[in-house]
């Protein structure tokens, strides 16, 4: 067979087809070795070249290094230690002076540590001593801490109590005491009866005062008592104020020491215008006149 090829000036050329395939053929080899010779290039590239590394490492400058880090490792430790034992002084220091102001023994406040000996051995001179050294003045310094903390919670806990306590004078200077605590003649049947408060005479409407902070328990009328406040001032402690005029607070109100709370009036089993004054803890009534600030 062969293959008729029109040329460009007209005419006809016959070519044979094994002349054809002869060519496409020797194209085909032709980009089959192009290619192989592409990836036997990207291979080449590919090869890692190994380079001999030597060691090059002095054991003198090594050991040197090593001794150095380690000086500053002791020279850390030797720092913490000596900061937690100025901290350590200002607290003792602190300790002392708050428990001779307010006449504490601090040593009762201090918590228990136990049996404590050993023998006498020089200081520390090694990082591993130096870091025992450091957890111990880390333990006393916790219970140094807790020493203070006691010490501020008993501040607080007694600044509390100073406010609550009733302590102070329930009406003013120109009232006076017309019946003192204990037992005298009842005013209305002439026997002896126990009087469990203190009455202080005065003007009508003249103004009552909370003898100490605390909560309105009672605020209201009573068949004895009259026109009666009550305050409790906590830990079983209370206060009353009876025969009032008015009342001036209610239940559940919140007063601070000399605080008006009611004026003086004559309501309830009384004779004429006073304040009949009690002071009960867990309900058994005590002496007034204990808690006056001036013993009147």
């Amino acid at each position: 067979m062969q293959l008729i090829v029109l040329r460009p000036d007209g005419l006809c050329a016959r070519l044979p087809l094994w002349a054809m395939g002869l060519a496409a053929s020797a194209l085909v080899l032709l980009m089959a070795v192009a290619v192989v010779m592409a990836y036997l290039a990207g291979q080449s590239q590919r090869e890692v070249v190994r380079i001999p590394v030597t060691r090059t490492l002095d054991p003198v400058a090594v050991e040197a290094a090593e001794r150095e880090a380690a000086q500053e490792g002791l020279n850390h430790l030797v720092e913490r230690v000596v900061a937690l034992e100025r901290r350590l002084s200002r607290v003792d220091l602190r300790i002392r002076s708050v428990g001779d102001s307010l006449g504490l023994d601090v040593a009762d406040l201090a918590p228990e540590t136990g049996g404590q000996g050993g023998p006498l051995l020089d200081g520390p001179d090694s990082p591993l001593e130096m870091h025992e050294r450091l957890l111990a003045l880390e333990q006393l310094l916790t219970r140094h801490s807790a020493t203070v903390a006691t010490v501020d919670s008993e501040i607080r806990l007694d600044a509390v109590r100073e406010a609550l306590l009733p302590q102070h004078r329930p009406v003013g200077d120109e009232a006076w005491i017309s019946s003192a605590f204990g037992y005298r003649e009842d005013p209305f049947t002439g026997n002896r009866r126990f009087h469990s408060g203190m009455d202080f005479a005065g003007r009508p409407g003249s103004e009552i005062r909370a003898a100490g902070g605390g909560v309105v328990v009672f605020a209201g009328r009573h068949s004895n008592f009259g026109n009666l406040v009550e305050i409790t001032h906590g830990g079983g402690l209370n206060t009353r104020y009876a025969h009032n005029e008015e009342v001036l607070v209610e239940p559940g109100e919140r007063v601070e020491a000399g605080e008006v709370i009611a004026t003086m009036g004559r309501t309830g089993r009384a004779t004429d215008t006073h304040l009949h004054f009690e002071v009960v803890d867990a309900g058994k009534a005590l002496n007034p006149y204990d808690f006056l600030p001036d013993r009147d």
